[in-house]
């Protein structure tokens, strides 16, 4: 599904040195390491947003960012202006097939599906309620309903647990363990909780010392101190 060879990530500087990665369909990796190690600008350039300083890096195939509509991703930090009339409900239709000219019509079958995304992410009691008004855990949940509702391959997460409390973060994790049984689709996560949620992934893209390389088991990411495993 992704495929990196020799890429060197950066800016202007390089963020590391030359890696190889292969990350197979429907796998569930935690991105590990230190701040500034280039885990976020990985992910930007998995969707094309940022160039590779070398190397060549392919998504589903294609060079990054030609298929984006099969990509869904949650940013770190992430501001909207909405009217306080905009419900969580309103919010994710208005996002289907949101890279379409004009305005998406709605049915019955767009309704149901936002419904059961809803539903799996625990955020029905508060479908209609002001997004404006809704907690940060519970904001989080309608994004990741959001992120879902063009059945996307691919999953990309920065920080998702950030900021929330305990009883929100195991939430949200309880959520993405449901998507991760029913969906078919591909995770990159990266979290400074990742001892919350590493016993549920497959595996780590692990940056440390300018090296990036995949590891399968818990003792590569123990290496770093970090991921607090």
């Amino acid at each position: 599904m992704i495929k990196c060879k020799q890429l060197i990530l950066g800016y202007q500087k390089p963020l590391n040195k030359p890696f190889d990665i292969e990350i197979m369909a429907n796998e569930w990796l935690g991105i590990i390491g230190e701040n500034g190690s280039g885990k976020s600008t990985f992910l930007k350039t998995i969707l094309g947003i940022l160039p590779p300083l070398n190397g060549t890096i392919t998504v589903f195939g294609k060079k990054p960012g030609k298929l984006n509509k099969l990509i869904s991703y949650i940013p770190q930090e992430r501001e909207i202006n909405l009217t306080d009339l905009m419900s969580g409900l309103t919010l994710i239709k208005s996002s289907y097939r949101g890279w379409q000219y004009g305005i998406s019509l709605t049915n019955s079958k767009l309704h149901d599906h936002t419904l059961e995304l809803l539903e799996l992410v625990g955020a029905t009691e508060y479908m209609h309620q002001s997004f404006n008004t809704l907690s940060g855990g519970q904001k989080k949940r309608i994004y990741l309903a959001q992120a879902l509702i063009n059945r996307p391959k691919l999953l990309l997460l920065d920080e998702p647990l950030a900021d929330l409390d305990p009883k929100a973060k195991q939430h949200f994790i309880q959520a993405l363990q449901e998507i991760h049984e029913k969906h078919s689709l591909s995770l990159l996560i990266i979290s400074h909780d990742m001892h919350e949620i590493a016993t549920h992934l497959d595996g780590f893209v692990h940056f440390k010392d300018g090296v990036v390389h995949d590891c399968r088991d818990l003792a590569c990411s123990k290496e770093d101190t970090y991921v607090g495993i």
